[in-house]
């Protein structure tokens, strides 16, 4: 049963990455393809993974393990799966699907040689309007395994008209964290917070 969310991943990415998106075959997009070209560009559906992961939590039976750090003092404490979801949720949005930021973003790829792993970024094909806080991403694909291995985001956000940066880290079927960097108006050093979630405690 535990194979069951990495296979589906597997069929998700080669239902998005299977395409040769500029008829070169080397995976790399270009922000200045023409209307026709843009339509056969496809992002790799990183929602759809994430909800997938999310669901896949109900099925382990296990409590998590929450470590919170805030400026390098940490705490611990033990959750269950249904308390740690809603945590994670807001990273849902925007949604991230195959076609629906491709005017906002541009996708490249990196083949590390030394790791054997593939990673697909994405960062802004132009200026992004003030209503999408979704900054940047970037999900590492392991060829051996024909599986994500990690994905990667970040979101700024306003509190009080301040600032926010939030990242989420997520490795696959292991463990999941949101780092939160808050610049204090009444300081010159930020404010970090980690959260991490684990639910694979041999990692």
């Amino acid at each position: 049963m535990k194979k069951h969310p990495i296979l589906s991943l597997a069929l998700l990415f080669l239902l998005s990455c299977g395409q040769d998106k500029n008829g070169s075959g080397d995976g790399n997009s270009n922000p200045a393809d023409t209307t026709s070209e843009k339509k056969d560009i496809s992002f790799i559906p990183v929602t759809s993974i994430l909800q997938n992961q999310m669901a896949a939590l109900d099925s382990l039976q296990v409590t998590i393990l929450q470590v919170i750090t805030v400026n390098k003092k940490e705490d611990s404490t033990w959750l269950p799966a249904e308390k740690v979801k809603p945590l994670l949720a807001p990273f849902l949005s925007p949604v991230i699907d195959k076609t629906n930021l491709i005017n906002l973003f541009k996708e490249s790829r990196f083949d590390d040689q030394s790791t054997a792993a593939i990673t697909f970024t994405y960062d802004p094909a132009t200026t992004l309007p003030d209503s999408l806080n979704l900054r940047h991403w970037d999900v590492y694909f392991d060829p051996e395994l024909n599986a994500i291995r990690r994905i990667y985001l970040l979101k700024t956000v306003k509190e009080n008209n301040i600032p926010v940066t939030q990242q989420l880290t997520w490795q696959v079927n292991k463990w999941a964290k949101i780092v939160t960097i808050r610049n204090d108006a009444n300081s010159t050093t930020p404010v970090v917070t980690e959260i991490k979630w684990v639910w694979d405690l041999n990692e």
